[in-house]
């Protein structure tokens, strides 16, 4: 067991006994602090490796059906995501022509094709690496993106399952969650010409969730940071 500890600097952080610590300077974020994991997991040997957030707990027998799905042409195997209530919060991601990027919530009869998966917990090879320009969000979808134009499958569990707090890290009705996930929208798009999709979805879930208002300065400040990048 490898734990990464992003902690900012000053905040004490119980490590556990038994396993391997890796410390980042803090704050590195997401993509960095997964891969100085990932890079820990290869050095103490291992070819696979199963990617969970602290704020995701497999349910008893997920790992194992996870594993029992893996074949030679898996690139990426992952669980339905259960929010706190017990409800299907994601059985994988689904990534549009036109821009869109959504939770798919029916369940597959049996193991199938996705888009893309969550990071929350994800089953993966140990040689796998997160694009370190993404800040917060969409680096996982990016990371399915390559795994599948490389001819592996990215592949949804629907046996295995995982409860996920989500927002433990960070807010989703922040400003700078807002901010993250529009820039990050963005750069996994990579055209201009998709802004104002990026904007209009982005502001059309602020409305429907009924704010904050500063999540929509947290929308402009996101479309800032993709343009001057």
């Amino acid at each position: 067991m490898v734990v990464v500890n992003d902690a900012p600097p000053g905040h004490a952080v119980v490590e556990p006994d038994g396993v391997t610590v890796v410390r980042t300077a803090g704050s590195q974020g997401f993509a960095r602090a997964v891969n100085a994991g990932l890079a820990a997991a290869c050095a103490l040997g291992a070819t696979h490796v199963l990617l969970l957030n602290d704020d995701a707990r497999p349910q008893p027998g997920c790992v194992a059906a996870l594993v029992a799905a893996w074949s030679e042409r898996s690139g990426a195997v992952g669980p339905v995501l259960l929010d706190p209530a017990g409800a299907v919060e994601s059985a994988g991601i689904s990534v549009a022509s036109w821009g869109r990027v959504r939770t798919v919530k029916r369940l597959p009869a049996q193991t199938a094709p996705v888009d893309a998966l969550s990071g929350a917990c994800l089953l993966l090879r140990a040689e796998e690496r997160l694009d370190e320009s993404f800040t917060h969000g969409f680096e996982d979808i990016e990371l399915c993106q390559r795994i599948r134009a490389q001819g592996r499958t990215v592949c949804i569990v629907p046996t295995a399952r995982c409860q996920h707090l989500g927002g433990a890290t960070l807010s989703r009705r922040s400003a700078s969650a807002q901010r993250h996930a529009v820039s990050g929208h963005l750069r996994l798009l990579r055209r201009r010409r998709f802004v104002p999709v990026v904007v209009g979805l982005a502001t059309a879930q602020v409305l429907r969730e009924g704010g904050p208002a500063a999540r929509l300065s947290g929308i402009a400040a996101g479309v800032a940071d993709w343009w001057g990048a």
